[in-house]
């Protein structure tokens, strides 16, 4: 029996990209619906594909939701050419309510809604610079 050619092409193409949409609407959902909290980077490391460095980086952070403890998170994101993050930094980020262990960068309409966490410090600081 044969498989003719342009069955293997769809089934090629249909996997990656409904694998894409689903990724993309869960981030939607998360934007709309999650958590969103600042997190302090513990880490930034180069993302390798197919043994060359790629411009993802997969980022360490620290986060902590109101009522819990510290915990560790990453999350894997592309970064502009003019664009460079180092440990101790702080990073927007919003955290999926189906999944407290999936977090995403925060887009401007859940900016609006930040929680702050932390150190009584750390609060003020991030407040100081909000303003």
């Amino acid at each position: 029996m044969k498989i003719p050619f342009w069955v293997f092409l769809v089934v090629v193409i249909a996997i990656p990209a409904t694998l894409y949409l689903v990724q993309y609407l869960r981030m939607r959902r998360a934007q709309k619906k999650g958590l969103a909290l600042y997190a302090t980077v513990m880490s930034v490391a180069p993302v390798k594909f197919l043994g060359k460095v790629s411009e993802m980086l997969q980022i360490r952070m620290s986060i902590q939701e109101p009522g819990e403890k510290l915990r560790e998170v990453s999350l894997r994101s592309r970064v502009g050419p003019g664009q460079r993050i180092v440990p101790g930094a702080i990073l927007a980020v919003v955290v999926d309510p189906t999944n407290p262990k999936r977090v995403y960068p925060a887009g401007p309409d859940a900016m609006n809604r930040m929680t702050l966490t932390g150190s009584r410090e750390q609060r003020r600081a991030i407040s100081k610079q909000r303003r």
